[in-house]
């Protein structure tokens, strides 16, 4: 798995200037890059799909830090999503990992509602990006649906096998979306024993044979999962659960 820097822009507009360092399209979004990476040290560039590390800075228009998150978690989120404000997707497509770009968005692509009709200053930097590589989709005898959202090659795959220790990254929701639970709010991964009985049967049976790296899409029927009782208030009885994993370290049996 390939970790890289970037952003996303999710439509075009005509320049009124533009350079190599700096432009500026008809809208009014402007962008100056004040990091550049030389395409020789730049493997690849941000683009929709991609998720993305972010730093950021807010400032006001004397330059007064509203707010950042420098030195701290980095922001994540998906290019193309609609998961950051227009300007920003538009701004951070085509960034190589550690660019760094300063950027005026407009209040019509910013926080049109929460502005009171200001421009938005922001200093940006790509930290990581991870472009997925899709595999196959295939139902278990059980009735678990599992898709590969990224794969990995079989000459690169150490694989999850009874009593290895799993080092698991996962969003949890229900089927009407509603989000249940999240390893990655806690900002620790999941740890446990692969069929150990220290999990629901059904996540056993969709993390056996996994690689380290690899990312899954998992629905699980209730008889695997938490059955007729459910696991109240959060998960009703006879819910199928949804989940986004990611098998994010894994630690052979006999390492242990």
């Amino acid at each position: 798995m390939k970790f890289f820097t970037c952003f996303l822009i999710v439509g075009f507009s005509s320049a009124v200037y533009s350079s190599d360092q700096s432009w500026k399209d008809d809208d009014g979004l402007e962008v100056t890059i004040i990091k550049k990476i030389d395409d020789s040290e730049c493997d690849i560039k941000s683009a929709g799909g991609d998720v993305v590390d972010q730093y950021y800075k807010l400032s006001d228009e004397k330059g007064e830090e509203i707010g950042s998150n420098f030195g701290k978690k980095p922001y994540t989120f998906t290019l193309g999503k609609n998961q950051v404000i227009p300007g920003m997707d538009r701004a951070m497509r085509g960034m190589c990992i550690g660019e760094i770009r300063k950027v005026i968005i407009p209040p019509k692509l910013g926080f049109a509602k929460d502005s009171n009709g200001q421009p938005l200053y922001y200093t940006v930097q790509l930290v990581n990006l991870f472009r997925a590589n899709p595999g196959e989709r295939w139902v278990t005898e059980e009735g678990i649906q599992i898709e590969q959202t990224h794969k990995i090659e079989p000459e690169k795959c150490k694989k999850a096998e009874q009593g290895d220790k799993i080092y698991q990254q996962y969003v949890l929701r229900l089927e009407d979306n509603t989000l249940v639970d999240s390893s990655y709010s806690r900002n620790a991964p999941f740890v446990f024993r692969l069929r150990n009985r220290e999990v629901i049967d059904g996540m056993d049976i969709a993390m056996d044979g996994m690689c380290e790296g690899e990312r899954r899409r998992v629905v699980i029927p209730s008889e695997y999962g938490y059955g007729a009782q459910g696991s109240p208030p959060e998960i009703p009885g006879g819910a199928r659960l949804f989940f986004e994993i990611v098998l994010e370290k894994l630690v052979k049996r006999d390492e242990l």
